[in-house]
Formats: C-alpha cells, structure tokens, sequence
C-alpha cells in the first residue's frame, strides 16, 4: 500500500513532536486536493492529466498506450466537460476552496505556531504536488504535515497524490533536510461527523414532514476491482454515512462513473429514479466523500441529478452545503494538524 511505502521512508515522522520544535522552528502545512480546471481553456488538458495517471484510471496496455490513449479520451470528453464547467460559472471552484481552508487554518494556529507556513498541492492542476514541495523545501522548514482533503483514504485519490510525495522524497527531497508527517484519512473523526449530522438535521428539518424525506448519501464510486484488491474507500464511506445519519433511516449510492469497468453500485441517478417510483416527494442529498463545491456537486447534483429527480416526481429535492470555508470545517483541520504535531496533547 502507498501509505505504508511513504511511512517506511526515512524522512517520514510518525510523531513529529518527538523531533521538532513546532512553536520555533519553520514549518509547513501542505493541503492535497485533486484539482480541476479554473478556466474552459484548462478542460482537455485536466482530462488529460488524470487518464493519464495509470494509478486512477488504467488503460489496455498501459506501459504504452496510456497517454496515448489519454489524449484520445481527453480530446473527445472534452466538448461536455467544457460544457458542464461553462454551466457552473465557467471554471472549478475547487482550488479557491482549497486555498481558503489553508489559510484559515494558518491563521487559526498562527497564534501558537507562529512559524506554521499554510499551501496547497493538486494532483492534476497547477500547483502541482511537487513543485509545491520545491517551493516549501526551498524556504528552509523543518517540518511539512500533509494533509489530505480527502476525508476516505482511496489509492485513486489521496493514494496517487502520496505516490507523487514519495517520488519527491526519493528524488529531489534527498537534496533537502526537512521531514514529513501525514494526516491520510479522517472519515470517523468526531468532528466531522459532528459537522455531517449537523447539516444533515438541519435540511432535514427544511422539509415539509422530515419523518417521510429520504436521506441519499452519494459518495464518488470507485472500480470494483480496487474494492476486491483492498482498498478500504467503500468501507471508509459506508461508516461515514452510519455515523453521520444519527437517528435518520439512509440510502447509500455512487456517482461519478466513467469508462468501460464494473463500478460500485448501487447508482445514484437509478437510485433516484426508484424513488421517484416509490413515490417519494422529498429528497436530501449528502454529498459524502466532497469537501468543497466542485464539477460534481455544483453539476452532477445541483443540476443533473436535480433535473432527474424533478423528472421522477420528486417535488422536493436538496443537498446540505459543502464545508467550503465553514469556520467548523477550519476548526476541524486545525485540530486534525494540532493533535498530529502534538501526538494528541493539547
């Protein structure tokens, strides 16, 4: 497993508190994100970037064929991409979401840890994971805590943006005398369950009888393949939705399918139509494994599977907001930071 190779690296700390001086010595925080496309311009080129990583998507032959055929792909899915980004304002709001949790929780840690320096990472857009790891490498810290956005731990998502941290450490980090730390996964963490069931009871209670609305979390899919090899994404989620649910009766679905392999199941636009037949009126959607407004909430959700679930008779469709720049989603990243350089001690 990924995670496992970067923590047998030797500059890898599992308790960097034991080794640096946090309130002293110059430190960064690197958040990773999986990018998207700020402009129509950057679409096919964003596309291409992710057929293109063999660890998320693995083509016929892919020791030679993969960028080839990721510029095929790239090139024929991009005219609706275009499309769907142009519907949401014309870009990704993905890395203003990402950059404003960064430096709110800088500035919320700022007080005590007045070296902590704040970045973010993409795996598919600029800034890329590795320059990022110059440039902070490059200011002389002792110290990088990486922190995935990702709350479930995913070889298709933190785990490809891990390798890429690996290969820096094997390349040029040796030129460079700094340690890193790791936050991978916090799919169970008090708090943002907290925060879940929060926004869960609160647009729950927006309907007009909470007692006959369903509650549908939707969590990216994922190949059945990577499930069957281990990855430990579809189990991550399934707890997610247990705990954030509290005392509501849920339905757990996957969107967000492309190419020609068995993806986990079931559907969430079959899951909707269903309902639809059942008669359900009411609809809340939790967008579970999603952090920050992006192409599949502001898109996939808010138009696409709200068109659908109108069509379906669904009178009544809504999703609970993203974090976005909640001061509780910040709050959460500062705790998640301050008990990894702490070894939990406040």
């Amino acid at each position: 497993m990924i995670l496992e190779r970067l923590k047998s690296n030797q500059k890898y700390l599992e308790h960097p508190g034991e080794s640096v001086d946090f309130q002293n010595e110059k430190w960064a925080a690197l958040f990773l994100n999986m990018g998207g496309p700020e402009k129509l311009d950057d679409v096919e080129q964003y596309l291409y970037n992710i057929f293109s990583d063999p660890y998320i998507i693995k083509l016929p032959l892919s020791f030679i064929l993969q960028k080839p055929l990721a510029r095929l792909i790239s090139s024929r899915r991009a005219p609706k991409s275009r499309a769907n980004y142009e519907a949401i304002g014309g870009g990704s709001p993905l890395l203003k979401w990402s950059r404003i949790a960064a430096e709110n929780t800088e500035k919320k840690l700022k007080d005590n840890y007045p070296q902590i320096a704040s970045y973010i990472g993409m795996r598919y857009t600029p800034p890329f994971i590795p320059d990022q790891l110059d440039r902070i490498a490059g200011t002389g810290v002792k110290h990088i805590v990486v922190v995935s956005l990702y709350p479930h731990y995913c070889r298709a998502t933190t785990g490809t943006a891990l390798r890429e941290i690996i290969g820096w450490l094997d390349g040029k980090g040796k030129k460079h005398d700094v340690t890193i730390s790791v936050i991978s996964e916090w799919y169970d963490h008090p708090q943002y369950i907290d925060l879940l069931n929060h926004r869960i009871v609160q647009t729950m209670n927006k309907t007009d009888d909470p007692r006959s609305a369903k509650l549908l979390f939707s969590a990216h899919s994922l190949p059945v393949k990577m499930i069957e090899q281990g990855d430990p994404y579809l189990e991550q989620v399934k707890k997610t939705a247990a705990l954030a649910a509290g005392d509501f009766e849920y339905i757990l679905s996957f969107q967000s399918r492309s190419g020609p392999v068995r993806w986990q199941g079931p559907e969430t636009a079959a899951t909707v139509r269903d309902m639809g037949k059942l008669g359900v009126k009411e609809l809340v959607v939790v967008p579970v494994s999603f952090v920050s407004d992006h192409i599949e909430t502001l898109h996939e959700i808010d138009i696409e599977l709200r068109e659908l679930a109108a069509a379906s008779g669904i009178k009544n469709f809504m999703r609970i907001e993203s974090f976005n720049d909640d001061p509780r989603f910040i709050g959460l990243l500062a705790d998640m930071i301050r008990d990894k350089i702490t070894g939990g001690h406040k």
